[in-house]
């Protein structure tokens, strides 16, 4: 794809659609703000019954949904300008479909969440990351979970630079309306990827602190004393919500600096205003500022996360006032993103024939 741009009009006439791998009812934020700057947004999402289904059926069609929403993807294609793949299951699946029924534009294949495990050595997950590579000539634009990954990835897989790019997250609306709930003096941690509960456990064990770690996949390796507990049950995003906002502190704690993960849950709790300790890696590095805006430490440093711990429990009100800067911080998000997916609409809008826009049917 050539990466010059063509004089020509901005993004506000393009037709999207989205793929994604999960019911939406409409409350996307996203969608709003693609609405007011854009023609036209669809999106393709998984097939459901509108009478009840059990949970496992509907959890099933959500996955089968990477691999048949791309097809169903191909066949309206020509109705719209810019196709954007909401995760990389959907994004490869639609490449490889392009490059192997030899689809040309538009529309114009831009994949978001574009990222891989550096750590991994496997050989299903090298097997992954091949098909990854046939599918990038089915790819246009690339929208990374860090700056730092534009460059490894530009590198990694010879993608110009000019077609890869940082998109932020932003949190949902919801946790910045959360009302207030009774504090109590626990430490809150959740999430299921790529979490390092088992350092956790370790630093906060001689501290006595009462610990509550929500996860219904974590199994520890090491003794968990009485006063940390563990949640196996489901909660629900306003338990979750809950949760964090009684806690003292959040403690999310990964694995390694060059996985990117835990972001959503960390924009979570920032825009709840707790003060957060967070360990350090290519993603949530690209949130907040250490002391300022969360409390970074490096993975599976057991004493440098205790001391962290320790810092804010015996200071509150520093511990109350990067909470507030988090939630300040967060709250700019949506803006970042939508400046980046507007700048990248842009590039799309050039590339394309001034006869490219459809009347949808």
């Amino acid at each position: 794809m050539a990466d010059e741009q063509r004089p020509g009009r901005g993004h506000s006439r393009l037709k999207l659609l989205m793929l994604v791998n999960w019911r939406e009812d409409g409350k996307w934020r996203l969608l709003y703000s693609l609405r007011q700057r854009v023609q036209d947004v669809a999106v393709q999402q998984p097939v459901l019954p509108k009478r009840m289904i059990s949970g496992k059926l509907i959890a099933l069609s959500c996955y089968l949904s990477e691999f048949y929403v791309p097809v169903m993807a191909i066949f309206r294609r020509k109705r719209f300008d810019v196709v954007i793949s909401w995760q990389m299951r959907l994004g490869v699946c639609y490449g490889l479909l392009k490059r192997f029924f030899r689809i040309e534009k538009p529309p114009i294949h831009i994949i978001q969440d574009f990222h891989i495990d550096l750590t991994q050595t496997r050989w299903l997950y090298r097997l992954q990351v091949y098909l990854l590579q046939l599918a990038i000539p089915g790819i246009d634009y690339f929208f990374t979970t860090s700056t730092e990954e534009e460059v490894i990835y530009s590198r990694m897989f010879n993608i110009s630079p000019s077609r890869i790019r940082f998109l932020p997250l932003a949190e949902s609306p919801a946790s910045f309306t959360e009302p207030a709930h009774p504090g109590a003096d626990y430490i809150f941690a959740f999430g299921k990827s790529d979490r390092d509960f088992d350092t956790l456990v370790q630093a906060v064990t001689p501290l006595g602190i009462q610990t509550y770690i929500l996860s219904r996949g974590y199994c520890p390796r090491v003794s968990v004393p009485e006063h940390v507990h563990l949640i196996r049950d489901y909660a629900s995003n306003t338990e979750m919500r809950r949760w964090i906002s009684s806690s003292r502190m959040v403690v999310l704690p990964l694995k390694d600096y060059r996985i990117s993960a835990g972001q959503i849950s960390m924009l979570e709790t920032m825009a709840i205003a707790k003060p957060l300790v967070v360990t350090e890696n290519m993603a949530t590095r690209e949130y907040a500022v250490h002391r300022r805006t969360a409390i970074f430490y490096s993975a599976g440093d057991i004493r440098n996360l205790k001391t962290q711990i320790l810092y804010l429990w015996e200071h509150p009100e520093t511990a109350e006032e990067i909470g507030r800067q988090a939630r300040i911080s967060s709250m700019t998000l949506n803006e970042r993103r939508m400046a980046v997916m507007g700048d990248v609409l842009t590039k799309c809008a050039a590339l394309l024939p001034e006869h490219a826009h459809r009347t949808l049917v």
